[in-house]
């Protein structure tokens, strides 16, 4: 099966997430969000080690281009307010502002951010006071991670309004940049309920678009601390490292940090994180066997994560969606959608092999790969047979696809 990269209705998707969680949608956050973007190579740009971003981008200027102009499109048909912003650099490239590509059109893209009406006129009437100059010299601080320049530019804002909103969610961001590194478990543990408690609301209430920005680096910081071979604990899965590195965006250390717990592929917490980790490193194939494997082991897990949008793959979302708009005489479970897939998507029955499994979804899966790999007229018979026995409607569906 080839490796897509994320198309429009991945990227649409993605987008109204970003619109939803952060009340604004800013492209370079959709390029990561779609991994067409590595983290590392992003913050390679932003520290200076990177002079754009055009030589990380996954499907090249061009297909960026277009992607980002149909999202564009899209985003303007909500009557989303569209503005362009600056990007500065980080740490020892702090206020430097940067190119994010040599091609006109496309830096002028990623340098525009979409934010809803009415979130532009509370927005307005906020940026039409006096402190304006001083607030965004703030948010520029911050934004560069440079603890002692938003010191001062804080100080600047008290003398002009004691009593300004901000004033207490900054100090919790530079107290987050000037706290040291976690020294042990224990001490990660307890950074990371400070950032879940403290950092993460105050970085969303000043930072708004840029919050994930800034909490990234914590999120990775922590996960170093608690990769020391502790063993997993079902009872606490937010504890194991692999939890960290999801939020820090580092999936090469995801899937290192679950492929390290011995029996992974039984703990369905483990395989959700492995499968994005994946899909995310843009190994589509091996995302979707976990996948799979997650319908089977934990199906009530597969269809809280896929109805929360916790499965980034738009076909396998579109396949889940479209199972549960059938009319079944008896409701399928996530476990069916192994099988349903083979239907919707003919490629998925030329990517895997019979698992030989033992449950009725899984040997229908099994059924439906062999049926559909060419099999002799005797095998074809008893393969059809076996699944009209198992699922009747399965069978139905399997004798529509190949009359389509």
């Amino acid at each position: 099966m080839s490796e897509p990269s994320p198309g429009v209705a991945d990227a649409e998707a993605a987008a109204q997430d970003l619109l939803s969680e952060q009340g604004a949608y800013s492209p370079i956050e959709l390029l990561l969000a779609t991994s067409n973007l590595d983290y590392d190579d992003y913050r390679a740009w932003r520290e200076g080690d990177r002079p754009t971003l055009d030589g990380a981008l996954t499907a090249g200027l061009d297909g960026t281009r277009k992607l980002v102009q149909q999202v564009d499109a899209w985003a303007r048909s909500l009557h989303l307010q569209a503005e362009q912003v600056p990007f500065f650099g980080i740490e020892r490239n702090a206020g430097v502002e940067l190119t994010a590509s040599v091609d006109a059109e496309l830096d002028g893209l990623l340098h525009t951010e979409y934010r809803a009406l009415a979130d532009r006129r509370q927005l307005d009437l906020f940026l039409d006071t006096t402190d304006t100059v001083a607030v965004n010299n703030l948010v520029t601080a911050l934004s560069a991670r440079d603890a002692a320049k938003a010191s001062a530019r804080l100080e600047d804002l008290r003398e002009l309004d004691a009593r300004h909103w901000m004033l207490h969610d900054v100090t919790v961001l530079i107290d987050a940049l000037t706290a040291p590194p976690p020294a042990g478990r224990a001490h990660a543990l307890r950074l990371m309920r400070t950032l879940a408690q403290q950092w993460l609301p105050a970085a969303s209430a000043v930072l708004r678009a840029g919050a994930r920005d800034f909490v990234t680096p914590l999120w990775r910081r922590i996960g170093v601390a608690l990769d020391d071979g502790a063993p997993f604990d079902a009872a606490l899965p937010r504890e194991h490292a692999s939890w960290a590195y999801l939020n820090g965006l580092d999936w090469s250390n995801v899937r290192r940090s679950v492929a390290d717990v011995a029996d992974h592929r039984s703990e369905p917490v483990l395989l959700e994180r492995l499968a994005e980790a994946e899909w995310r490193l843009r190994n589509r194939r091996t995302a979707l066997a976990l996948w799979f494997a997650l319908c089977w082991l934990a199906p009530q897990r597969f269809a809280t994560a896929v109805r929360s949008g916790g499965v980034p793959d738009t076909s396998l979302r579109n396949g889940w969606q479209r199972m549960q708009d059938e009319e079944w005489d008896v409701p399928v479970t996530a476990d069916w959608l192994p099988a349903w897939m083979v239907l919707a998507e003919p490629g998925v029955a030329r990517a895997f092999k019979p698992l030989h499994g033992d449950s009725p979804p899984e040997r229908a899966f099994d059924l439906l790969l062999r049926l559909g790999a060419g099999v002799s007229d005797r095998e074809d018979i008893d393969s059809r047979r076996a699944l009209q026995e198992i699922h009747p409607q399965i069978f139905d569906r399997y004798l529509l696809s190949i009359e389509a």
